[in-house]
């Protein structure tokens, strides 16, 4: 029978029946995260309190067999790792690694100071973690526009995910974000938060972020929907006309809460020969509308309407159209201007 050394008193037991164990906080880690795996010795005697076993003095240890970089802290009787460095060189098609160690634990008998040494072995996993993002916009992120990401991780639940957006300095506790980024640019940092809330860093992903797409603006006439070229003849008492504002399909369809639009004011002029041109204002909230049809379409469309209707003064051999702006509404009710320059805002049609 042996004598070992406990925090307070001493143990008697047959050193046979003395098996140390080292028992990892996980088994399976992703790349970055620390693996620590305490002694415990466990009693292969049934009638030995494995309690008092536990509280044996700090045994000595010495690593057979391991990783670079894997020690042991005596002072907290724990074997350690840093994964950050594993899959350096690993070619990027292998996401897991399996780590395994081997180590020699020595007990001393404080009665016959013979060491009986006992051999340890582990294995662990190390995960690389795979980052997938599911997006309404796969290619790109829009400007003042409800952009929608969300990172999955094979192996790590949503609650365990926080995302931090640079351009606004958001926060979101889970795998989901949606909001409108600022700048021409942006990243996302992906944290896994381990057990105790600590924020590990996975990944860090960079985007583009671009202006939403013009609209194409355009006239045509009423239910036959033949749009109107510069020079192309209207009836200023019979014919019915329609002034259209279509949002780009790519991108109504990816955003569709964003891709709303609405006419400001237009000067209509119109000229007779020899006569100066007579230039009226009209607010285009005041031209006809059918939401209707506009939701069927997903056009934004004002009319029909007569010239006549819109002032009887509108007579001559010529009519001009001068969209003074179009306005996006976005998802948030926030409207912006849609530059001039990038949609036809001016129309002429020759008149009877």
């Amino acid at each position: 029978m042996s004598t070992y050394q406990l925090e307070s008193g001493a143990l008697v037991i047959d050193r046979d029946d003395i098996s140390p164990v080292a028992i990892p906080e996980s088994r399976l880690l992703f790349a970055g995260d620390e693996f620590s795996a305490d002694i415990f010795f466990q009693p292969l005697d049934s009638g030995i309190n494995g309690n008092a076993l536990n509280t044996l003095a700090n045994p000595g240890v010495e690593i057979i067999e391991g990783p670079e970089g894997l020690v042991y802290d005596a002072g907290a009787r724990k074997f350690r790792f840093d994964t950050s460095q594993l899959f350096e060189g690993v070619s990027p098609e292998i996401n897991e690694v399996e780590v395994s160690f081997r180590a020699n634990i020595f007990i001393e008998s404080i009665v016959d100071n013979e060491v009986e040494a006992r051999e340890v072995e582990r294995t662990f996993v190390v995960r690389r973690p795979t980052v997938n993002i599911f997006s309404n916009t796969p290619q790109r992120l829009v400007s003042n526009a409800e952009n929608d990401l969300s990172f999955l991780i094979e192996g790590v639940s949503a609650s365990e995910i926080e995302l931090r957006e640079s351009s606004r300095g958001l926060r979101v506790q889970g795998n989901r974000i949606r909001w409108s980024p600022a700048g021409s640019e942006t990243n996302i940092s992906v944290y896994r938060l381990s057990e105790s809330g600590e924020p590990r860093l996975i990944d860090v992903r960079n985007f583009e972020v671009v202006p939403p797409p013009p609209p194409r603006v355009f006239m045509r006439r009423h239910l036959t929907e033949e749009i109107l070229s510069p020079g192309d003849v209207v009836n200023i008492n019979d014919d019915q006309i329609e002034i259209v504002v279509q949002p780009d399909p790519a991108f109504l369809q990816d955003y569709p809460n964003d891709a709303r639009y609405a006419l400001d004011i237009m000067r209509i002029s119109s000229y007779q020969q020899g006569r100066p041109p007579q230039t009226i204002t009209v607010n285009a909230a005041d031209l006809p509308r059918d939401n209707r049809r506009n939701q069927a379409t997903r056009q934004f469309i004002y009319g029909p309407f007569r010239l006549s209707q819109l002032d009887s003064s509108i007579r001559g051999n010529e009519v001009r159209f001068e969209i003074q702006g179009v306005n996006r509404i976005n998802f948030e009710g926030v409207t912006e201007p849609v530059p001039n320059n990038q949609f036809q805002d001016l129309f002429s049609l020759n008149t009877r």
